[in-house]
């Protein structure tokens, strides 16, 4: 019985079970006749907003490199004319450039952080996020609707997943996620850093530097993308969790992707029935329920108990 739920309600919901049962010839566990589908469009909203926050970074970034690029000649330069004099000065002016390279590039560096959170402020991250949230959350439910529908015969009420509860839950998730975005820019030009110092420090080339900056953001633009899967999946899965387990679904069938990119071990699990109280392991000692694992494409179809069902009508 829900809290506040009236003595009505509750007869309600029992003549409802009764008649559930009726018409599936007394049949007391009934599996989904739908398999939810996953919200792709709150996962490409998210991929947009990401790559968009990326530009961003690259618009600043491109902006310095010719900065950049000549700083490194100018110390090149200095550790080529030091060639000309003896020993000791050759180390003394070998040193001299690298400081004075290195201070440079420090102060330049500095610029770019402070350049980049400007840019980053003007852009409003939470509000975005939390649109996308609000989408993953609107098709999940619609998703949750159908599969009550389609197997039970029964629509649910219209704002009852809007309530308190899942408000929370969004709200946790936008809040995280803006912390975690505001992350990748911040790792990306701490790893271009070392990069930077590190190739100067090997001799290497301007141009061979300049391009290993490019691949490195590359690499964090492709990073970023795969933050967006894996987030629009988290969100989505543990409301699928909350929407079975409030509605008194314990129950659920294990349902993946079944592609060549499945891992093993979940593809292993396909069509398994699972407690929502016990997940299962899915290698490398970790327990997780469909879409909690990292980039997890998988889903929990509910197995409706008819004796425990307390469905919002």
């Amino acid at each position: 019985m829900r809290e506040g739920e009236s003595l009505d309600e509750r007869l309600r919901k029992e003549l409802l079970r009764s008649e559930l049962k009726e018409r599936n010839k007394g049949k007391k566990i009934i599996r989904c006749k739908y398999r939810p589908k996953y919200p792709d469009s709150a996962e490409r909203e998210y991929v947009r907003l990401i790559n968009a926050y990326m530009t961003i970074e690259k618009e600043v970034l491109m902006k310095y490199i010719p900065e950049i690029k000549q700083i490194l000649n100018d110390g090149t330069q200095l550790h080529t004319d030091s060639k000309k004099d003896n020993e000791k000065k050759r180390r003394t002016a070998r040193f001299s450039a690298l400081d004075n390279t290195i201070v440079r590039l420090t102060i330049l560096f500095k610029t770019i952080q402070r350049e980049l959170d400007s840019a980053f402020g003007l852009y409003d991250l939470k509000r975005q996020i939390n649109r996308i949230a609000n989408l993953d959350h609107k098709l999940t439910v619609r998703e949750w609707k159908k599969a009550v529908s389609k197997t039970l015969g029964i629509d649910l009420l219209d704002d009852y997943y809007s309530g308190e509860y899942y408000a929370q839950m969004l709200e946790k998730w936008v809040s995280d996620n803006v912390d975690l975005i505001k992350t990748v820019p911040n790792q990306s030009l701490e790893r271009m850093k070392e990069l930077v110092y590190e190739s100067y420090m090997k001799g290497s080339t301007t141009t061979n530097i300049v391009r290993e900056i490019q691949r490195q953001y590359g690499m964090s633009k492709r990073h970023a993308k795969l933050i967006a899967r894996d987030q629009t999946a988290k969100l989505n899965a543990d409301i699928t969790e909350s929407q079975q387990r409030d509605a008194g679904v314990s129950k659920y069938e294990w349902s993946g992707v079944m592609d060549r990119r499945e891992r093993k071990s979940h593809r292993e699990l396909e069509g398994k029935i699972i407690s929502w109280d016990n997940p299962p392991d899915v290698g490398n000692g970790r327990k997780c329920h469909p879409g909690q694992d990292y980039q997890c494409r998988c889903c929990a179809i509910p197995v409706f108990d008819i004796d425990n069902l307390d469905l919002p009508v």
